[in-house]
């Protein structure tokens, strides 16, 4: 009975360490985790647009908006969510661009936000200075 129990510990600890073995050896190559890093980055995107205009189309309809009629985004820079018959409005649009927020908010006909979209264009680099 004693060599059965020892047996199956012996088994059991070399199972663990093959496991354990496989997962250490086991790496995230450089595509993988680009592609982490991108899905990532479009979740806190459609997350943050999805918090920013539901409180803004709340605000000025008095109804809470639940899921967006339509979405449209580049998963990477600006998300647009447009509600269909929100309380009293018919239509809702909210564009959201990261960093810079709400850019263009309508409600029905009329236009509470609108924002000029920010291009994110980083400034040359100086050029050095040549001593002699």
């Amino acid at each position: 009975m004693e060599s059965n129990v020892v047996k199956g510990l012996v088994g059991f600890a070399i199972v663990m360490a093959v496991g354990f073995v496989i997962v250490g050896t086991t790496r995230e190559t450089p595509q993988e985790k680009i592609q982490g890093a991108f899905l990532q980055t479009s979740n806190l995107l459609s997350s943050l647009a999805l918090d920013k205009c539901t409180e803004a189309v709340k605000n000025e309809v008095g109804t809470h908006p639940y899921s967006p009629s339509e979405s449209d985004s580049d998963h990477v820079k600006y998300v647009t969510l447009i509600w269909n018959n929100v309380g009293s409005a018919k239509r809702a649009e909210c564009r959201y661009i990261m960093d810079q927020g709400i850019t263009l908010l309508k409600i029905d006909d009329r236009t509470v936000i609108e924002k000029e979209a920010a291009t994110t264009v980083a400034p040359a680099a100086p050029r050095p200075a040549h001593h002699q």
